[in-house]
């Protein structure tokens, strides 16, 4: 290569010239419309209005008191989407997108955000296009550039009359060498781009499903304070302005309004926690989906495997050589006198893109060959063309030249490369090659492919007037070794437990395959091959699903293919991909899954997830997350939808039977901050329970109102009941001491104990909406941010109770120790409440 790179020296005055390589987006005041937000629900601004008025009539502590509430509540909902909002912009910048460039000589990989002007950068296929560049040298090139001109359809490059390539555009086969001409704002892309503010966040499916329940319950919760007005109204029991103040107060606690921000959340730090297990999530509502998943579409090499080819032998007709050493270190050296082995080598070197300087680069099986040629100190020739690898020719070739001649040099697939070989190399004799000759190499490669080694075969032939593949002559093979990843098959030993099927998806032969899989535990008796699939109909494939784990040979529109029929039949879909022709399978899966280490840019695009290490162990590992994560977000939902019903039925009851409130309008608001803000929160941060693998997985489809309706159901009628019971034995009390109940600027023992009992009632029940499964009690508290948000709330509504000044405001009275002990146990009869729903279940069935 002779072009003019760009050195370190330059790169400081280049910086300060043009800057990073990145688009600067218009900026939105994301923090002022936080705010307001948190002041535009009509109940909040119908309580806004309440309190302002409070003041006006000489009601000063009661106003104050109401706005004092509405700004702590908007301060918790600002905090928690404040951190919601960031959490999901970091998604954004947790995968770091990088690039190869030469600089002083050498290639380097550096982060696509560093690149300048002048920059020489290689371009490989999949890779999205880093700036905006002028092709120098093309090999086979094409890039999708819908982006930017909506056509679907591939355009062809190269370095002559269509040489210009745009930033954020797709190599969809092919590889190049461009020189960056413009980058950040001043590319196609940056012009266009700046016009637009993007501020997208999309909602998970389960949030989209909680709006709509929040409106239908927020309806539903509005008719029955309207009726409860009209009842009211018309038995004349509470004052007009008391009832509608309460009908407001208990219209902003029971609509759970701030339900989809925790959500959001907790999704949001479910992110950062994968992230830091090397999992990177692009779009949050596969995490929702991680937890259901039934299948694992994966592929071997790289996510099985290590990942780390190390050649271990090389064959030649009727010869063969062991090779030492391990990973790619270029010790020791090897001494080969052969000249078909010689050849051999200089052929998986020339043929060959992978770069090994003071970073090594490429694909490790290109990687493992050139590390084979400099331990034999065999040199490689720079290719003059190449016809570049695709996985429907599962080969590559080059045009070289050697020894004053060119010779067109092959490397791939064994089966793909002896049909198109004529003649063999023998001790450096070129002759015809015969069916023995074929046999033998075919015993070789089974040989190898028994000890699941990774086969190559290499062939060439003198280039006359054509660049093609046919009547090669044929060379040897080269064997190398991938070993199975060491937790492998642990993991897979979980997976299994916890009810996930795992299919191999390669292209490898399927001997090689078949070993891996007896390594790794993965049953092997049935194995299907691409050229078996292309002969099955999409019934008799669904019938060879139930049975086969096994797929080799396969390429991209196999995966798809395979994809399309197991969701099909119903099964939760997960996929690995690193190529970009494994996008549609990755799209069209529930969880796509790339590969960060080898994957392309245009598979990590449309994946849900980018694994960081490549490792299959790391999939495990997210759906063991993504299920903690989704059984946390049921057990807030299931806490934040039966909490507050029970007040409106208690108020509802008892002022239908004629009796004053059993509950303040500011208590209403108060239980609102004190039991729906910090434990739903800290429900969030519940550890996964022991066996929460060894459970199968749950559907991520079924409604969440019928899923709960027997739980909630349950916990209201209980509370209701238990208000009812407190609230007439502090009527009594407050009658005894002469109390006038009726009159609600009064402090009162009914309602004192009812909100008490309320209060410690909800407490007790986020531990219940935690875990219902009381079999291991130090699980039930293992929850340590729950303990701090109960304890939190607890010593607040001691202080209600007991401090004269909020006394005062909350209209309290202080309560004796057997007072206290009377509404504990009276709230602690919500731990009936699983064995009630449970008996219910049982009789439903």
């Amino acid at each position: 290569m002779n072009y003019k790179e760009l050195t370190k020296a330059q790169i400081p005055e280049l910086r300060s010239i043009y800057g990073f390589n990145e688009i600067k987006l218009k900026k939105d005041f994301t923090l002022f419309k936080i705010l307001i937000s948190q002041f535009t629900s009509y109940l909040i601004i119908i309580l806004m209005i309440a309190g302002g008025i409070s003041i006006y009539v000489g009601e000063t502590v009661d106003g104050i008191a109401i706005l004092t509430i509405v700004v702590i509540n908007a301060i918790i909902g600002f905090t928690q989407e404040y951190k919601a909002d960031n959490a999901v912009k970091k998604l954004k910048s947790n995968i770091l997108e990088t690039t190869i460039v030469y600089r002083d000589g050498q290639q380097s990989e550096i982060p696509i955000r560093e690149l300048l002007p002048g920059d020489i950068v290689i371009i490989n296929e999949g890779d999205k296009i880093p700036a905006d560049i002028e092709l120098l040298e093309s090999f086979s090139m094409q890039v999708n550039e819908s982006m930017l001109t909506g056509e679907s359809s591939s355009v062809n490059k190269d370095n002559k009359t269509n040489n210009k390539l745009f930033k954020g555009t797709i190599t969809t086969t092919g590889r190049g060498i461009g020189k960056v001409l413009t980058i950040g704002q001043e590319t196609e892309f940056g012009k266009i781009i700046g016009f637009i503010s993007q501020n997208e966040t999309t909602s998970s499916p389960l949030t989209a499903q909680l709006n709509q329940l929040g409106k239908k319950l927020g309806i539903t919760i509005l008719i029955l304070i309207a009726i409860l007005i009209v009842i009211n109204l018309y038995k004349k029991t509470t004052g007009v302005e008391e009832m509608l103040m309460t009908s407001i107060a208990l219209g902003v606690s029971a609509i759970p309004e701030g339900l989809p921000i925790i959500i959001t959340l907790t999704l949001a730090t479910a992110v950062q926690i994968l992230a830091r297990k090397n999992a990177i999530v692009r779009k949050m509502s596969a995490i929702e989906t991680l937890g259901a998943t039934t299948i694992i579409c994966s592929d071997k090499t790289g996510t099985l495997t290590l990942n780390e080819m190390t050649v271990t032998s090389i064959y030649s007709i009727n010869k063969k050589q062991e090779i030492k050493g391990q990973g790619y270190e270029l010790t020791p050296n090897i001494k080969i006198q052969d000249p078909d082995q010689q050849k051999l080598i200089e052929i998986g070197t020339n043929c060959n893109n992978a770069y090994i300087g003071q970073d090594i680069l490429g694909d490790p099986t290109e990687i493992a060959l050139k590390v084979l040629a400099k331990k034999a100190k065999i040199e490689s020739s720079e290719p003059i063309d190449e016809n570049t690898f695709t996985s429907e020719r599962k080969m590559m070739s080059v045009l070289v030249a050697t020894d004053n001649r060119k010779e067109i040099q092959v490397k791939g697939a064994l089966e793909s490369v002896l049909t198109k070989c004529k003649q063999i190399l023998d001790n450096g004799k070129i002759r015809p090659i015969t069916e023995k000759d074929i046999e033998q190499i075919k015993k070789t490669n089974i040989s190898y492919a028994k000890k699941a080694l990774r086969v190559l075969a290499t062939a060439y032939k003198p280039y006359k007037s054509k660049f093609d593949e046919n009547n090669l002559i044929f060379v040897g093979l080269v064997a190398m070794l991938d070993p199975p990843r060491s937790t492998v098959k642990e993991s897979l030993s979980i997976a299994k437990k916890a009810g996930i099927k795992v299919k191999i998806i390669t292209g490898d032969n399927a001997i090689t395959a078949k070993a891996i899989a007896s390594q790794i535990g993965i049953s092997s008796s049935n194995i299907l091959t691409g050229a078996d699939i292309d002969e099955l109909t999409d019934q008799e494939l669904q019938q060879h699903l139930k049975t086969t784990n096994i797929f080799a040979r396969t390429n991209p529109e196999h995966k798809y293919r395979i994809v399309k029929v197991l969701r099909n039949q119903g099964e939760i879909v997960a996929v690995t991909g690193d190529g970009v022709n494994d996008a549609p399978a990755l799209k069209h899966a529930h969880v796509g899954i790339a590969m960060g280490i080898k994957g392309t840019e245009a598979t990590k695009e449309v994946a849900d997830i980018v694994l960081k290490d490549d490792n299959f162990t790391t999939i495990v590992n997210t759906i063991e997350e993504g299920r903690r994560i989704y059984r946390n977000i049921l057990s807030f939902i299931k806490y934040m939808l039966s909490a507050n019903f029970d007040t409106i039925m208690a108020v509802g009851v008892i002022t239908i039977m004629g009796y004053p409130l059993p509950i303040l309008p500011l208590q209403i608001l108060w239980l609102n901050i004190a039991t729906d803000g910090l434990p739903a929160l800290a429900l969030g941060k519940s550890p996964a329970p022991a066996n929460i693998m060894l459970q199968k997985p749950q559907p991520n489809n079924e409604s969440l109102f019928r899923k709960f309706l027997p739980f909630i159901f349950t916990a209201v009628l209980l509370q209701t009941i238990i208000n009812i019971v407190i609230y007439f034995y502090g009527y009594g009390l407050d009658n005894q001491l002469g109390i006038n109940t009726f009159d609600l600027s009064e402090p009162s023992y009914a309602r004192t104990l009812v909100f008490t009992q309320v209060v410690i009632f909800q407490l007790f029940f986020v531990f219940i909406c935690k875990d219902d499964n009381f079999k291991n009690f130090k699980t039930f508290f293992n929850n340590k941010h729950l303990i701090y948000a109960v304890s939190i709330s607890l010593v607040m509504q001691i202080a209600m109770i007991h401090l004269p000044f909020m006394q005062t405001i909350f209209k309290t009275v202080p309560l004796s120790i057997s007072q206290w002990l009377l509404v504990t146990l009276a709230a602690s009869t919500c731990f009936l409440i699983p064995l009630i729903t449970n008996k219910i279940k049982k009789h439903a069935v």
